[in-house]
């Protein structure tokens, strides 16, 4: 259940699934990997009955066996409160990560029926999906459920997941908006409400002020003990690792940054905008900023705020996880910048490589996405199989490479990394010289 994007209530309370995708021809004498997917929405929104996820993916012709999970979301997923926090023997929120737990347990315990091998599941995500392995990683109850995890287009950085009291804090006004902050049982009162009507102030609780955090993930015990950064930071991730993200995330999601928009953003906007972000950081980072992308280098300033505030709030925070997580006796990380534009389409072409753009490619279906029907072109369906083909590979292995394919460097202090597009290319680093500025700012 949740608020679609339409600003309705869409989804039913009752939504613990999962659903198992294999090949007709799977055989039954032997053990396929098995690739568990967290969908994204930022842990308030999505789903995984819509494209590409749903109706057979071809990935899980690669030789695996794909699942997707549910997972409560929003507030009925992790809002957190002292009574509930007393009532659970000092925890609450992160049901819905629990849920994500319960799901790799179940596949954990079942999926040799349908001829999957327990031994080795991928786990992976996209943007809060990727949070979420990110989390579980770390957790001590998801240890020994996956032998591989993918995390594509969102990290989370030191101080990002706040405690437990401090989301309490945060949460707190839901009590009152729903008529529970004067009952005498405020637990059985809050249970007593819709959950249609909990879900319609998802959106209405105050922001966290500060920094960006994460507004559903809490550091509490027994799910989340530490800060998950800083605990990768310090052991590597238990299990290889594939991360990654696009190379323009933000096309798309404000008026500024879309390249469609009429009247489209001129300089004078676009130099507005990097003083009105940057300057209250740290007195002078918008001029440093604009040096190191003037708008005279892209086609056009909606393209250079992109660029700014993709490698700012996307880039730079994969790479500063790659690098912490990375180490010569740790297990191996593999990093990649997806930059494939959509060819063929005049609505998507121009978005260039958005947020969510690789997953219809990554299950297989590059002619059935989330924003309608595409009519691929050849080289996006070779590009498709390719994606199929590392993906599948890093759940079988724990390397993405196989033969035939452009090999795919281990990400080490070389920054040797995969550029995914109709043709991939090795590549050290990426925009290194804007993320290394960008990694000075508090």
């Amino acid at each position: 259940m949740q608020i679609d994007f339409n600003n309705q209530i869409a989804g039913s309370e009752d939504c613990l699934y999962l659903n198992i995708f294999l090949a007709a021809q799977t055989p039954h004498n032997q053990q396929q990997p098995v690739m568990v997917f967290v969908h994204g929405g930022g842990n308030r929104q999505g789903d995984t009955q819509h494209p590409p996820y749903k109706d057979a993916p071809p990935l899980a012709t690669q030789g695996v066996i794909v699942v997707t999970i549910e997972y409560r979301l929003g507030l009925l997923g992790f809002f957190t409160h002292p009574l509930l926090t007393a009532e659970g023997g000092g925890t609450s929120g992160n049901y819905g990560l629990m849920d994500q737990i319960a799901a790799l347990n179940w596949v954990h315990q079942n999926i040799a029926a349908f001829g999957g091998d327990p031994g080795r599941v991928m786990v992976f995500g996209q943007s809060a999906g990727s949070f979420d392995v990110e989390a579980l990683l770390t957790s001590p109850l998801a240890k020994g459920l996956f032998s591989s995890a993918g995390m594509e287009s969102a990290s989370l950085l030191h101080g990002q997941i706040l405690a437990l009291a401090d989301l309490e804090t945060y949460d707190a006004p839901l009590v009152s908006s729903v008529g529970c902050n004067t009952a005498a049982d405020v637990l059985a009162c809050l249970r007593a409400v819709p959950a249609g009507t909990v879900n319609s102030y998802e959106f209405t609780i105050p922001t966290i002020p500060g920094p960006p955090v994460s507004r559903s993930l809490a550091i509490e015990t027994p799910v989340l003990p530490a800060d998950p950064f800083d605990v990768l930071q310090q052991n590597g991730s238990p299990v290889p690792l594939l991360i990654g993200s696009t190379s323009m995330e933000e096309s798309g999601n404000t008026p500024q940054e879309d390249p469609l928009a009429t009247p489209p953003l001129d300089e004078a906007g676009y130099e507005t905008a990097v003083h009105n972000l940057f300057d209250p950081i740290q007195p002078g980072a918008g001029n440093q900023v604009l040096a190191l992308y003037p708008s005279s280098s892209y086609p056009a300033p909606a393209y250079a705020w992109i660029a700014v505030n993709t490698d700012y709030s996307w880039t730079a925070p994969t790479r500063t996880l790659a690098r912490a997580v990375a180490g010569a006796n740790r297990p191996a990380v593999w990093r990649y910048i997806y930059t494939h534009a959509y060819e063929n389409d005049p609505s998507l072409t121009p978005y260039g490589a958005f947020h969510t753009a690789e997953l219809p490619f990554v299950f297989g279906n590059p002619a059935s996405t989330p924003w309608g029907p595409h009519t691929p072109t050849p080289a996006e369906i070779t590009f498709a199989g390719q994606m199929m083909g590392y993906w599948s590979q890093f759940a079988k292995t724990g390397n993405p490479n196989a033969a035939g394919s452009t090999l795919w460097p281990r990400y080490d202090a070389s920054e040797a990394m995969l550029q995914l597009d109709d043709t991939q290319v090795v590549i050290n680093g990426y925009r290194n010289a804007q993320c290394d500025y960008f990694s000075t700012l508090p």
